[in-house]
């Protein structure tokens, strides 16, 4: 028991080290093919007033703004050559219940006068979890249609969405952003999964 007991504290310890989230990534252009946008190119992240938190939005549109920066677009242009739009959200969450595999080890047992060994086997235990689905949208507008009507079509759709027992909208939006620009005016033609360190550095610094 005592060895067992040690086996799933290692186990824990060591999934603990090494978490990260799951994000996948969704990119859509009208062309068909990654956006070319130029270098220095001037963006500027339109928020939405009229949300439950305006608090949080405007976190995020100032989150969204260093991302920019960091790859070499311009914010705050008067004028902008696009307008980024963003939308987020989480469900209220699913449950779902699954086993976890036991492994008992061989072990030696001792009597007077012989020892024999146990065969090592398994068991089973059950668990059930909610999960929620969290998600962000990313619209990239070219800046002379959106000077024209605030509803133009975008040139650049980003869809990324993360599954996990976290609720905390507010912090999975860091690792959404930071997997986003990732792949920020990329046509990805099929979903793709990344995997987002807990430490990683970039949210950090989010």
């Amino acid at each position: 028991m005592k060895l067992y007991l040690f086996s799933l504290a290692m186990i824990c310890l060591c999934v603990g080290c090494g978490a990260s989230y799951r994000v996948e990534i969704n990119g859509y252009s009208t062309a068909g093919q990654s956006l070319q946008i130029p270098d220095e190119a001037s963006i500027t992240v339109v928020a939405d007033g009229n949300v439950p938190n305006p608090i949080l939005e405007k976190e995020v549109a100032t989150k969204i703004e260093k991302l920019l920066t960091e790859n070499g677009y311009r914010i705050g242009q008067e004028k902008a050559d696009f307008y980024l739009r963003f939308d987020y959200g989480i469900d209220t969450g699913r449950t779902v219940t699954d086993a976890v595999p036991i492994y008992h080890p061989m072990f030696y047992d001792e009597y007077p006068f012989s020892g024999f060994y146990w065969h090592g086997y398994t068991t089973y235990m059950p668990y059930s979890e909610v999960l929620h689905t969290r998600w962000l949208i990313l619209k990239l507008i070219e800046g002379r249609a959106y000077s024209a009507s605030k509803n133009a079509e975008p040139v650049w759709i980003g869809e990324i969405t993360s599954v996990g027992t976290s609720s905390d909208l507010r912090e999975m939006l860091n690792y959404m952003l930071v997997a986003a620009f990732e792949h920020f005016g990329e046509d990805t033609r099929r979903q793709i999964s990344t995997a987002i360190s807990a430490d990683d550095e970039r949210v950090r610094l989010l």
